[in-house]
């Protein structure tokens, strides 16, 4: 599995050429799984806000907050899956630890919006819960990565 992981990042990332070789290959794939992960769920986010304009579901509240952090979160997934293809890996203390609020912030306004709207809608929790479970993943991931790369240091 390593091996693949090595292969395809050299293959589609050119992890050997510029900033990218200096990043482990582990962290670069998860901040690509991640990268991928968080453009889906935005892609997701609006198809489901514009399937329940029709007869398909039921309409949902308007999310302004939550539609501002998703956008947030799909435009750091975006520039760092744009980063990557050129070869260049911004990592700061300060983008990860916004990604890690961002996405918390996500999580705890799914939590909120089952909550409050669980029983008028009970298809909320199906709908929401894959979304939350993956925004969990995309947080672990931020920590994995602010621990491995050593971000941690106060100075």
């Amino acid at each position: 599995m390593n091996q693949y992981i090595q292969s395809t990042l050299k293959k589609y990332l050119h992890t050997n050429e510029g900033q990218l070789r200096r990043v482990p290959n582990h962290v670069l794939a998860l901040a690509f799984f991640l990268s991928i992960n968080v453009l889906l769920q935005g892609i997701a986010d609006i198809a489901l806000k514009l399937i329940s304009y029709s007869s398909i579901l039921p309409p949902l509240p308007w999310r302004t907050d939550f539609l501002f952090l998703t956008a947030v979160s799909v435009l750091m997934g975006y520039r760092s899956f744009t980063g990557m293809l050129h070869q260049k890996f911004d990592v700061t203390r300060n983008s990860i630890e916004l990604g890690i609020l961002v996405e918390i912030g996500l999580v705890v306004g799914d939590i909120l919006f089952i909550h409050n709207h669980i029983v008028e809608m009970p298809h909320v929790l199906p709908m929401r819960l894959p979304f939350i479970v993956l925004t969990n993943l995309n947080i672990l991931i931020l920590l994995y990565n602010y621990q491995t790369l050593n971000l941690r240091k106060w100075w």
